[in-house]
């Protein structure tokens, strides 16, 4: 009971041992009775807070939410088109955008790649883990420029950069970041 009405156990042996007197009791009424003010104030949501991205339980999950993001794919409307391989966790999948279309993924190989996109096993699980988009570029970045044994990304761009970059890739977040450190 002492953890209902938060007081201490010696509060409650003297309140016991002194009960109150009847004359001190005051009784209020409806009218006497006044809400305090509500304060409503809204916290700013912490920097980097805001770009959470939700759990995933595959890089191909959430390789598609990112380019179904708005932040994370800004301008990602006005590609003509692309499509990227990637061998991740022993599975080759692809994942495209017709121009105009929708984003779409499959298992298996892809035709008319435009990058080859290898990730390792442990740095797909350190990209899964990564709660928002600038910790997973920061850690995409890191296993792209210094791979370790174990721990690698490997971007092979099968057309020339400039034709990328023509058909957006310089203007999605997402995909520059994807091919873009290939340059």
């Amino acid at each position: 009971m002492s953890r209902f009405f938060r007081r201490k156990k010696k509060d409650d042996e003297t309140a016991e041992a002194e009960p109150t007197p009847v004359d001190e009791v005051v009784v209020e009424t409806k009218e006497e009775v006044k809400e305090a003010p509500v304060d409503l104030e809204v916290e700013p949501v912490p920097e980097g807070r805001g770009d959470i991205i939700p759990y995933h339980d595959s890089i191909q999950d959430r390789l598609v939410y990112m380019l179904n993001d708005a932040r994370m794919a800004d301008g990602l409307e006005g590609t003509h088109e692309f499509m990227l391989e990637f061998m991740a966790m022993g599975e080759r999948f692809w994942i495209g955008k017709a121009p105009l279309g929708n984003i779409e993924t499959k298992v298996g190989k892809a035709t008319d790649e435009d990058a080859h996109i290898r990730i390792s096993n442990d740095a797909v699980s350190e990209l899964l883990g990564a709660a928002t988009f600038s910790e997973f570029s920061k850690i995409y970045l890191k296993y792209y420029k210094a791979s370790d044994a174990g721990k690698f990304i490997k971007i092979e761009a099968r057309k020339p950069i400039i034709d990328l970059n023509r058909r957006g890739y310089a203007r999605v977040p997402v995909l520059k970041l994807l091919i873009g450190a290939a340059r």
